[in-house]
């Protein structure tokens, strides 16, 4: 019996329209566009234009984004929208798929479709190789046998997901509950500037003409190791030799690293301890606490005020905050002993997300080995 059959047998594939920016409009129906896909904070265009009905978007139908990221997804809101071009609108032939099973085995087409990838800068794949793709397709009851399974294991990374999602409003209600809003300062505690809370340091780059700068002496943080909500910064890819940490400014455990310039104004602002001795380059804008300031608290309080150093942005779109202004940028500061206790809840907190973490990892690990084991007809 025939199993590996091609996508374009199993399912119509209908491509977004072309929205320019005079369709946008202050009201109508909204265009799902691959950012906002991707992120859910992003808002979305509104149009009133007239479009095909064969673009229309409504609860349950299932999108895969194919230019400048892979993705597949499923539409949840209740209320229908319009498909921008750069995603397909998947529907599914009834008698030869079951729904769940084709979203889950189109993700898997997808993974494998990397030597399909064109364009030098946004990636993209050629419909043509994409509705050949050949997928694994049982009869149907095999398929709703195999999506149930895959939709507890699902179920399970989704949960966990949302788990750490959760803790950064934890981490911000915490802060919030005990000092107040940094802003408003409701509790009326001290304010200073943030260079009175500590040294600040813009990093640098050693010249890359001289290839002894770089070696495996020390890590050379870039604004992509300061990730939310990790907390703490990830592992650098790039190291300095020990003629490179010479030149370039390096801040002690228990530092706070923050960016400060980037190429998107939500990326300004952004903080990560430090656990170990690093250096960083010049996007980056690093506090070494005072011995009154606890470094937990001062995280806290940027990861929940980001706000702040944003305002200090030179730029309305991408983002840039000088050593000038980041240091002046007023923050509350209220006791050592109160920065101390957040400071010791805080290292339980993180033991948790840590926890959290694993558990993530596994169930990924989980999900990923049943899908492989599903399409390979293991399952």
């Amino acid at each position: 019996m025939r199993y590996m059959i091609p996508l374009g047998e199993v399912a119509e594939f209908i491509n977004g329209a072309a929205f320019k920016p005079e369709d946008w409009h202050e009201n109508g129906r909204k265009i799902i566009r691959i950012q906002n896909l991707n992120d859910s904070s992003k808002p979305y265009n509104l149009t009133t234009r007239n479009v095909d009905k064969k673009y229309e978007v409504n609860t349950g139908d299932i999108l895969v984004s194919w230019s400048a990221s892979l993705g597949v997804f499923e539409w949840l809101e209740m209320e229908p929208a319009w498909l921008n071009q750069h995603i397909f609108k998947a529907i599914p032939d009834k008698a030869k798929v079951h729904k769940n099973y084709f979203k889950y085995s189109l993700g898997k087409a997808l993974n494998d479709m990397e030597c399909y990838l064109h364009g030098a800068t946004m990636k993209h794949v050629n419909r043509k190789e994409f509705l050949s793709t050949k997928i694994y397709v049982p009869p149907l009851e095999e398929q709703r046998r195999i999506a149930a399974i895959l939709d507890k294991a699902d179920g399970v990374r989704r949960k966990r997901k949302e788990a750490i999602r959760l803790t950064e409003e934890l981490l911000k209600s915490t802060f919030l509950e005990m000092f107040g809003d940094p802003v408003t300062n409701p509790k009326g505690w001290e304010i200073a500037k943030l260079g009175d809370f500590g040294k600040i340091l813009t990093g640098n780059t050693p010249p890359r003409s001289v290839s002894e700068n770089y070696g495996d002496e020390i890590e050379w943080i870039k604004s992509d190791n300061i990730t939310t909500p990790e907390h703490f910064l990830t592992q650098a890819e790039e190291k300095l030799s020990a003629k490179g940490k010479k030149i370039a400014r390096t801040v002690p455990n228990g530092s706070v690293l923050v960016t400060c310039i980037a190429g998107s104004r939500s990326s300004i602002g952004r903080a990560a301890l430090t656990d170990r001795e690093v250096a960083f380059n010049q996007q980056i804008n690093a506090v070494v606490p005072n011995s009154d300031v606890d470094p937990y608290f001062l995280y806290g309080q940027l990861f929940v005020a980001q706000h702040l150093v944003q305002a200090q942005s030179t730029d309305s779109m991408k983002g840039m905050v000088n050593k000038s202004k980041f240091s002046s940028i007023e923050f509350i500061k209220p006791p050592s002993q109160k920065q101390q206790k957040f400071g010791k809840w805080f290292l339980g907190f993180h033991r948790y997300y840590m926890n959290l973490i694993s558990g993530e990892e596994q169930s990924e690990n989980l999900f990923n080995s049943l899908l492989q084991r599903a399409f390979r007809g293991e399952l």
